[in-house]
């Protein structure tokens, strides 16, 4: 039966509390779970319905309830403004206390709820003004703010799927030390079409924009917060990626615009990527810690296992990257993390990859990967400064087993041991077609294109003369480098030689060869 507006309006006397309380923040909400249920009455109106039904073609404006549009008042609601949680007509979700409702019905290991649809139908306001400044700051009084408990912890996950349906998520706060925290703390489900904006995500381990732990789907989310973390596994998006064999997690065309601190494990997307895809995803923000961190993520894939397998595709990262070992523009270690030379299928692929950020580290530092053994890469670019102190270069650091082509870089290569031009450190794998034109500085096994080679196979590696600086700082493997003048680099010609992947454009990387990809 549908209700209209006078319907509703005769029923909502039964709203009742219950005991959990959200009041203004303390310095940490680890336990407390999402607000009491709020008995305030919410009429429906055509303001609120119109924020759902111009999305969503279920949805008429006699069928919600809810002020859409209001701050959040640290209660939970006793239902959803409308919906069957069903596909065709989702539960829709126009407050915060609708959506404290969500944590709260998760949190509860209610599984009448598992696999169930949710969808937002208006933007939630979680805390009202600034949370964050333009740096990332922390700005608000935290002893006024709301505290959010996330969907979902370190016991329970969420298993249903979320729809933002394009809307945003605003002025979440989250101050704790326990893990798993995020918008969502666990989901095993479907997170898509979403905005986080104006928020601070602090806490320990798991922590991320949207998802502290990822075991499911994301695809089509924006992360505005700051994420800090004082344990492993620290993420714009998510804090860790990892689907359960042979499922894989997956984050989708989606974006980090935020600050991003942590320490083992840290990432402008995800902090750790293990059986995981990552596909069409750039990372605009920040990003510190200290062993493992990327500008897309930390580490991807892990041991030796089939069963811990990841492939990115289409990364980008813009901002600048800072940690000790294994720092790289997207990935700070990939495949079998073990300076061994270890037999077995690649566990880590990369395909069609930039980074244009500032990478400093002191450990295997690459500008695409500090550190990668078993691991496949094709298309890669870098066009900016890396700086660090053993195993240093514009590609990979430390390259280890693995198989590599098309691959440039232009930026400038600092360190003082087996410092390259696109590898620092190359051992036992096949490298095909590749280019440097920046400057390489170091004290110790130097070279243009690579520090130190050890038997690879190599073909088609092409550099800038510059003066009598050597190709190979040592190469005791196959193949030789060609040098080339500048000139001869910024030419249709070149880009021919190079392969059918590279094309010129006058216009782009300063006359230099760049990826069909990065035109499209």
């Amino acid at each position: 039966m549908r209700l209209g507006l006078f319907g509703i309006l005769s029923i909502v006397t039964a709203f009742c509390a219950c005991t959990q309380s959200s009041p203004a923040s303390s310095d940490d909400d680890s336990v407390s779970l999402n607000g009491p249920h709020n008995s305030k009455v919410s009429s429906s109106s055509k303001k609120d319905a119109k924020s759902s039904s111009s999305r969503s073609s279920e949805v008429s404006d006699e069928e919600c309830f809810g002020e859409a549009g209001e701050p959040w008042d640290g209660t939970t609601a006793k239902d959803f403004a409308c919906g069957a949680g069903t596909k065709l007509s989702p539960y829709i979700i126009l407050t915060a206390e609708q959506l404290a409702r969500l944590s709260f019905l998760v949190n509860s290991s209610d599984k009448a709820y598992s696999g169930k649809y949710f969808k937002l139908g208006a933007d939630i306001l979680l805390n009202k003004g600034a949370v964050i400044d333009e740096k990332g700051a922390l700005v608000a009084d935290s002893t006024k703010l709301h505290k959010w408990t996330p969907i979902g912890n370190s016991s329970v996950s969420f298993d249903g799927n979320f729809d933002g349906d394009g809307h945003s998520i605003s002025g979440m706060f989250i101050n704790t030390t326990s893990t798993h925290n995020g918008l969502f703390g666990n989901s095993n489900g479907t997170v898509q079409n979403l905005t986080v904006e104006n928020s601070w995500v602090k806490g320990g381990g798991y922590s991320g924009g949207i998802v502290g732990m990822n075991g499911g789907s994301i695809s089509g989310v924006v992360n505005y917060s700051s994420v800090i973390g004082s344990q492993d596994c620290v993420g714009g998006v998510a804090g860790r990626s990892n689907g359960p064999y042979p499922k894989k997690a997956s984050i989708l065309n989606s974006k980090n615009l935020g600050i991003v601190k942590g320490v083992n494990f840290t990432a402008g997307i995800a902090g750790q990527a293990y059986q995981a895809t990552l596909e069409n995803v750039e990372n605009y923000g920040l990003v510190e810690g200290k062993n493992n961190v990327g500008g897309i993520a930390g580490r991807g894939a892990y041991t030796y296992v089939s069963s811990y397998f990841m492939d990115c595709k289409n990364a980008l990262n813009y901002a600048d990257v800072y940690g000790e070992e294994n720092v790289g523009g997207i990935l700070g270690a990939a495949g079998y993390v073990s300076p061994t030379i270890s037999s077995g299928n690649i566990l880590a692929t990369l395909i069609n990859a930039k980074n244009e950020g500032k990478i400093n580290g002191k450990t295997s530092v690459g500008g695409i990967i500090g550190f990668a053994n078993r691991t496949s890469l094709e298309n890669i670019g870098n066009v900016s400064a890396i700086e660090g102190d053993k195993y240093v270069s514009g590609i990979v650091g430390h390259l280890i087993g693995s198989t590599s082509k098309n691959l440039y870089n232009t930026g400038n290569i600092s360190g003082s041991q087996n410092v390259g031009g696109i590898i620092g450190y190359n051992q036992e794998g096949v490298t095909n077609s590749a280019y440097s034109t920046g400057k390489v500085d170091g004290d110790s096994l130097v070279g243009l294109m690579i520090g130190y080679n050890y038997n690879t196979t190599m073909a088609d590696y092409y550099y800038l003369e510059r003066g009598k600086q050597e190709p190979f700082g040592l190469n005791n493997g196959g193949g030789v480098a060609t040098p080339k003048t500048e000139e001869e680099m910024k030419s249709k010609d070149f880009a021919k030689l190079l392969g059918d992947e590279f094309v010129y454009d006058s216009g782009l990387n300063d006359g230099y060869p760049v990826f069909k990809w990065e035109k499209e």
